[in-house]
């Protein structure tokens, strides 16, 4: 049975998606758990762990208002064919789990992913069993099979806007059973035997649609050891949702059914009253948790007229970046910093307010490179260059390199530079040691009486025959000889091979 469409205004998405927290190509470095916004935005997966029998068709729809242009109405269709059905509250956890382990694996930059089962439950936190072990197999047999269609309500964040898109999330999974095997198997020597066997990893491959979002920086941050420590489905899906719509505001406000039932996924059924009632336990867990501000029910819900809802939510402490709750002290400052590089003061206020201080502070990075290397992008309009790098989010250009990255690189050039510098001092001073040792050694030999310089030389012609032809080797040799001699003799210390100025000849030996 298809869920029945519902179109509703919703103001508050007015810009929305153009200022999300979208990560440039290389910023996705970082080390932080990563959501990808389309799949934040609408649900992908019914609420329960059973959908009922013969549903195979999920659709969820609202109305985008726009400043000058005509509304955009969104709509999300899952289809999901017989045999699977439609992906439930797990599969969405299990979703969640392979955008980390890609991450993990390439950071994004290959659609193919290796994994094992045993590594994507550990990352889930569920427990090393057989049902978990089938648990993550159903789910990725669903994800094969559902398809996902998206009428304007994709976001292309190359493009900078609404498409339609018609896509599995996962073009093919391989899983081998060996793993399992071995796992979960009781028998403790026959597990240490597969031990040690090459464990067999399987694999999925993201369909190129949402890997071109996931290149493009179409992710945002996700704390998921908060997200992985809720209880309720519900809240899970609410707090994926509010995560990303709290970026740059503390404060929130829906239509009543249009968050319920669109966005979090519940039945178009309830009534307000019903809805509030259901959405109360997963607000309460996320006051609890310090991700909302608790609110009495008076100024959570505000009534606009009859069946007509409206929702408040405000962000509480966990639900705040650090720098965006940076004081106005570290506000002020930054915006001198963009008036210092020709912003006016009026733009330069609306930034600090508008956009994250990590945002800003990464493009002033940039601008900064920029005109230390003359690069033509700040050649005409340097100011407004940098005003529209950080409202449109301009991803570093080639070459680039981050301040904490570039000082880390000057560190070890300086190093590098140090090292080269004292092997060269040594060289010299080496250099300096032989020709003195080689002097000396000039010096005993012209002291020689001329019997012991014929002894010598006769001695080193003998062990070498071929100095008829390379009569250049025959005073180094000799001279080798002598410093054999007066070593053997006590009469010059023993030197080490790396300081030896010629090589022993076979008279020496």
């Amino acid at each position: 049975m298809e869920i029945p469409r519902m179109a509703a205004k919703i103001d508050e998405f007015e810009d929305d998606e153009q200022d999300s927290p979208n990560s440039s190509t290389a910023s996705l470095i970082d080390l932080g758990y990563k959501d990808e916004l389309n799949l934040a935005e609408f649900p992908i997966a019914a609420l329960t762990d059973r959908v009922p029998d013969g549903q195979t068709t999920l659709v969820f729809e609202d109305k985008l208002e726009q400043k000058d242009a005509a509304p955009i109405i969104r709509r999300l269709t899952i289809m999901a064919p017989s045999k699977h059905g439609l992906p439930t509250a797990v599969d969405d956890e299990v979703m969640v789990g392979l955008i980390q382990l890609t991450k993990r694996r390439n950071n994004y930059t290959d659609p193919k992913v290796s994994f094992s089962r045993y590594e994507l439950i550990e990352l889930l936190g569920w427990p090393q069993n057989g049902q978990s072990y089938q648990r993550i197999e159903e789910a990725l047999h669903r994800w094969v099979g559902v398809v996902l269609m998206y009428e304007n309500a994709w976001w292309d964040n190359s493009a900078k806007s609404w498409v339609d898109e018609n896509f599995h999330i996962l073009e093919n999974v391989s899983l081998y059973d060996r793993e399992r095997r071995r796992r979960t198997g009781k028998n403790a020597k026959s597990n240490r035997a597969r031990e040690s066997e090459p464990l067999p990893l399987s694999s999925f491959r993201w369909n190129e649609v949402i890997f071109r979002s996931f290149q493009s920086g179409n992710l945002k941050q996700l704390d998921l050891e908060f997200y992985l420590k809720l209880r309720l489905p519900t809240t899970k899906r609410m707090f994926r949702f509010l995560d990303k719509r709290f970026y740059r505001r503390d404060r929130l406000e829906f239509d009543l059914k249009i968050l319920a039932c669109e966005h979090i996924g519940m039945s178009r059924t309830y009534k307000p009253t019903e809805l509030k009632r259901r959405l109360r336990p997963a607000i309460e867990e996320l006051e609890e948790l310090g991700f909302l501000k608790p609110l009495p029910e008076a100024e959570r819900y505000s009534w606009q007229g009859r069946g007509v809802w409206r929702i408040i939510l405000v962000r509480g402490p966990r639900g705040r970046d650090a720098d965006e709750t940076a004081s106005s002290t570290e506000r002020a400052e930054l915006a001198s910093a963009l008036m210092k590089r020709g912003v006016s003061e009026k733009a330069a206020s609306e930034l600090v307010e508008a956009f994250s201080i990590d945002r800003i502070r990464s493009k002033i990075d940039v601008f900064d490179w920029l005109v230390k290397t003359t690069n033509k992008r700040v050649a005409k309009n340097a100011a407004g260059y940098l005003v529209q790098s950080i409202r449109d989010d301009y991803k570093a250009p080639e070459g680039y390199t981050a301040p904490d990255d570039a000082e880390r690189l000057a560190e070890t050039e300086r190093h590098l530079a140090e090292t080269e510098r004292r092997r060269r001092l040594a060289e010299a001073a080496e250099a300096d040691r032989q020709a003195l040792h080689e002097a000396d050694l000039r010096a005993r030999w012209d002291a020689l009486d001329d019997d012991d310089r014929a002894e010598i030389t006769s001695l080193v012609k003998a062990a070498n025959p071929g100095l008829r032809r390379l009569k250049s080797m025959l005073e180094p040799l000799c001279l080798a000889e002598l410093e054999r001699r007066l070593i053997a003799g006590g009469h010059l210390p023993k030197r080490p091979k790396q300081g030896r100025l010629f090589p022993e000849g076979k008279a020496g030996k």
